[in-house]
């Protein structure tokens, strides 16, 4: 019996490692979509990263939005790594959305994985908030095991906002299967992309840009 655990346990690992690897290299690159910055309504975009996410994660991310966003301010809170179980670490990451969002700054928010919990509990808490619109992307909305749930009810996440919302999930995403990354109000794609995939794959990117923010959108 131990034998065929550890089997598995290899397996779903080597699986894991094949997927992050395969989304890691594909779609390198930086996207240029040509935006007309005229038609955004909003000053500033703030970054809500997963668990277990590091700065050098976030690089391609961070290219892409200084390419097409050259006059706006990007903040990524990436200062610290957390899971969804440290409770006082994701009031941290909370505490502090709350406090750049409270600027009454119109704010254009994008989170990934755990980072759109996260995001929805600071929009809704926020008293001072200007946040345009909400891009969450394989974020576990509809997700409560694993100690999920005891997570939200720690930090009071809602089901959802009232802020224009455009949440993704992913087809082969074996970490938050995409039935459950749809918050109930808002605008849902699903597309062909793994969980690391919506960081790393230029396509993915650029996907979400578009669909998003009312550009061209080609699934």
């Amino acid at each position: 019996m131990f034998k065929k655990i550890t089997k598995i346990v290899f397996l779903i690992t080597v699986l894991s490692v094949s997927i992050y690897s395969t989304n890691y290299t594909m779609g390198s690159g930086v996207n240029d979509l040509g935006i007309d910055m005229s038609g955004q309504n909003f000053d500033r975009i703030l970054f809500v990263p997963g668990i277990n996410t590091y700065t050098f994660d976030l690089l391609r991310w961070k290219r892409d939005l200084k390419k097409n966003f050259p006059t706006k301010e990007v903040i990524f809170l990436d200062d610290s790594v957390y899971y969804y179980w440290q409770d006082v670490e994701t009031e941290k990451v909370v505490e502090k959305g709350i406090s750049i969002l409270n600027d009454n700054k119109a704010t254009l928010v994008i989170s990934h994985s755990y980072g759109g919990v996260l995001a929805t509990t600071m929009i809704d808490r926020a008293e001072n908030d200007n946040v345009v619109k909400l891009i969450t992307m394989a974020s576990p909305h509809k997700m409560d095991s694993f100690g999920i749930d005891n997570s939200k009810e720690y930090l009071g996440t809602p089901d959802e906002v009232d802020v224009p919302t455009f949440s993704f999930g992913g087809y082969i995403d074996p970490v938050v299967i995409f039935p459950n990354t749809n918050n109930g109000n808002s605008n849902h794609q699903d597309i062909w992309s793994g969980h690391s995939s919506f960081l790393f794959n230029k396509n993915v990117r650029r996907k979400v840009l578009e669909f998003a923010l009312g550009l061209k959108y080609e699934d």
